[in-house]
């Protein structure tokens, strides 16, 4: 990846086949009306706390015929720290450059790509908020799950507009710090979500620090947050680290996307899984993000939703 940053603009280029459009439709954001500026398509909204200082950001992202990024910043968060976040959260931080061979070592890897041509996983702006998700979400649907994150956004968080489009982030970790009780919170929910603001805010959830341990260490820390189990914390590590070469093992229906993908006659334990997986590296988390797209499933999460 190439970055260049300038006034409130910054530009990607990425390394190896990459669509923005492919991204935005994977978390349901892409507009199809050009954006400010560019007039020959759809461009992609974000916003989110930025990984510094958890200030409420904004970009506007679209993608020329060369194939860069380009991206404009609202705000007022550094560009800079806005680039490298998005970088992370579209993972244009890695070289994909070796992504079109797993599809010519693996006929069904093929197929996805062909079905998602450019795809890259989206991953989580920060492990932050992807951790208060694991809480929300335990025990009721997505969609339950989704409707308390947007309330909480909207009524605890900070709303940003890009050109027009106003949306919400979700509350920084002061704010999470102190709810006594929410609608659709139950059980020990709240409590969960007052001491994992407690963590964020001591660093215990610092996206670099985490990504820059071994697998093994950082699951073992994101398992010691209070509410964060097995699924939990491997949710975090593959899709707020952006581990890119690691396999879930407590995704169930990952299981059943890999049957019907490969014909198998009964659902695959894990060492299929991992036998399988050897094609694909040093991609087996894009590929098992493609299983799952191919499945009917997107991203489970949405990085900020319109304000009204």
């Amino acid at each position: 990846m190439t970055a260049r940053v300038l006034g409130t603009t910054f530009e990607i280029e990425p390394r190896g086949p990459y669509s923005l459009e492919e991204s935005a439709k994977f978390i349901g954001a892409w507009h199809k009306a050009p954006a400010d500026g560019a007039p020959d398509g759809g461009h992609l909204h974000l916003a989110f706390l930025t990984d510094l200082g958890w200030k409420p950001a904004g970009v506007c992202l679209t993608q020329d015929a060369e194939g860069r990024v380009h991206g404009e910043v609202y705000g007022g968060a550094p560009v800079s720290d806005v680039r490298a976040q998005v970088a992370r959260i579209l993972s244009l931080d890695v070289d994909g450059r070796g992504w079109p061979e797993a599809g010519k070592r693996d006929p069904v890897v093929g197929r996805l790509q062909k079905e998602f041509p450019g795809f890259r996983p989206v991953n989580w702006s920060n492990a932050y908020e992807a951790a208060a998700w694991t809480i929300i979400s335990t025990r009721i649907t997505m969609r339950q799950g989704q409707g308390v994150k947007d309330r909480m956004s909207r009524e605890l968080g900070h709303e940003v507009d890009v050109h027009g489009h106003r949306l919400w982030v979700f509350p920084e970790p002061q704010r999470l710090a102190e709810i006594k009780t929410f609608k659709g919170l139950f059980g020990r929910k709240t409590e969960y979500l007052r001491e994992l603001a407690a963590a964020a805010l001591a660093g215990r959830l610092d996206t670099d620090r985490l990504r820059a341990l071994s697998a093994e260490t950082a699951l073992s820390e994101l398992k010691k947050l209070p509410g964060i189990g097995e699924f939990g914390s491997q949710l975090i590590r593959l899709r707020a680290l952006s581990a890119v070469d690691e396999l879930p093992t407590s995704e169930k229906r990952l299981l059943g996307a890999l049957r019907d993908a490969y014909g198998l006659a009964h659902e695959p334990d894990i060492r299929t899984l991992e036998d399988l997986a050897e094609a694909w590296r040093p991609y087996r988390m894009w590929v098992c993000v493609c299983l799952r797209r191919m499945s009917g499933e997107g991203a489970g999460m949405m990085h900020s939703r319109a304000s009204g």
